[in-house]
């Protein structure tokens, strides 16, 4: 089942990309229908994977996986409203490797979740919130090389791959702002579900957590306020992805750990 829904991603990224330089039609459709079907046998590798017989293991590939699941969902949704069908040349094959990585090092850290459920629900928004940002800093990049090539009068294929500069930019707030309200949603239920969040062991993450934050709420103000975009949004979104990268990913995430 892992290869073939690696084979699955890697078909579709190429279609796609052949489709973009004209050398094979391929309707959006067909991209959605196959692209599902794609993550649907993902979601069900990742569930045999992380609910183990002696818990659920949310091991740091595990985890880089089911982001990576969760950002290719996202993408194949919007695609349904959004002209960013495009993008899935960049994120399947990030999908795929991700696969790899959780075969190669499949981890194992056992989570009891079954006997904390409200620490379930802090859990799932938590990875949630971080895919629909790490769908906003790859969003921010790709805005990033777009607007510089256009500016320097230098386009390439990667010009002609993304939606245009306006869409990709409007994309990207809509993103943050979802992801935005998701972190916002973690840590009211951090503090809801995680007894001793204030420990030494955790007050990094924290931290961290709140400043990432901070940053987002910064950016979506000063876009709404005073007209922040260009390399102002692009600066500023991966600052605060990075902080959630260092927080999650720095040692543990926020909850592993913690009820072990």
């Amino acid at each position: 089942m892992s290869y073939i829904t690696i084979s699955i991603y890697l078909f579709l990224a190429i279609a796609q990309t052949l489709h973009l330089y004209g050398k094979l039609t391929f309707p959006k459709t067909l991209l959605i229908i196959i692209g599902l079907c794609g993550v649907s046998l993902h979601g069900l590798m990742l569930y045999y994977w992380i609910d183990t017989p002696l818990g659920q293991n949310l091991s740091l590939s595990n985890i880089f996986s089911l982001v990576l699941w969760g950002m290719a969902i996202l993408t194949l949704l919007t695609s349904l409203k959004k002209p960013i069908e495009n993008l899935t040349v960049f994120i399947l094959p990030m999908a795929a490797f991700s696969i790899l990585i959780t075969l190669t090092y499949p981890g194992n850290d056992i989570f009891q979740t079954r006997l904390h459920p409200g620490s379930l629900i802090h859990i799932l928004i938590s990875i949630v919130a971080f895919s629909t940002l790490g769908m906003a800093a790859l969003q921010a990049t790709l805005l990033h090389m777009q607007n510089r090539l256009l500016r320097n009068k230098r386009p390439t294929s990667i010009v002609r791959i993304l939606p245009p500069l306006q869409t990709m930019e409007s994309l990207l707030f809509q993103i943050i702002g979802l992801g935005f309200i998701l972190l916002s949603a973690s840590l009211g239920t951090a503090f809801l579900f995680l007894d001793d969040l204030f420990t030494v062991s955790r007050l990094q993450k924290i931290i961290l957590s709140f400043l990432a934050w901070g940053l987002f709420a910064t950016l979506i103000y000063g876009h709404y306020h005073s007209g922040w975009r260009g390399p102002t949004a692009v600066r500023w979104t991966l600052f605060g992805v990075g902080m959630l990268i260092l927080s999650y990913f720095g040692s543990k995430l926020i909850f592993l750990n913690h009820w072990n």
